[in-house]
């Protein structure tokens, strides 16, 4: 009897854990070499969200970059097709540092990662692909300091 109000309780805490997260879609990828080239972008392609994952959700970009990156900030350009079939255009601007160069967001060991509110409250359909690829559009062509950009969906 013991036993299976233990392994009951355990059951029980596991779904409230995973549904505190809220997480519908999470993903990293990594830049190679942190070497971020401007010709090169981060596609997502968003084609398998749970069933009944059709209630509004919030789009987050993330970002995790190591100490070696010269600016204060970061422009991204977005491209998606979250709220039609044709592509939008957006470009977000990131500040990674304070005016005093310390560094945002969690971090340690000189990587830091900052996660930025793109879009609220969209009405996704488990039933429909989505597209986001982010490039940067920052002068350089190639930037240092990118180790991976990510995008939650919760």
């Amino acid at each position: 009897m013991r036993i299976k109000r233990l392994i009951g309780s355990f059951v029980v805490f596991l779904f409230l854990l995973a549904c505190s997260k809220g997480e519908v879609y999470h993903r990293f990828y990594p830049i190679r070499n942190n070497s971020w080239a401007k010709e090169v972008p981060v596609e997502f392609s968003i084609d398998s969200l749970p069933a009944g994952s059709g209630r509004s959700c919030d789009i987050v970009l993330e970002l995790v970059h190591n100490s070696q990156y010269p600016y204060r900030n970061i422009w991204f350009i977005v491209q998606q097709n979250l709220t039609d079939t044709l592509f939008v255009t957006d470009t977000v601007e990131i500040t990674l540092a304070d005016p005093q160069g310390k560094w945002l967001g969690r971090g340690s060991s000189g990587l830091y990662q900052l996660s930025l509110p793109y879009k609220r409250s969209l009405p996704l359909d488990s039933a429909r692909s989505y597209q986001l690829i982010v490039t940067h559009a920052m002068k350089e062509r190639t930037i240092k300091g990118i180790e991976k950009v990510g995008i939650l969906i919760k």
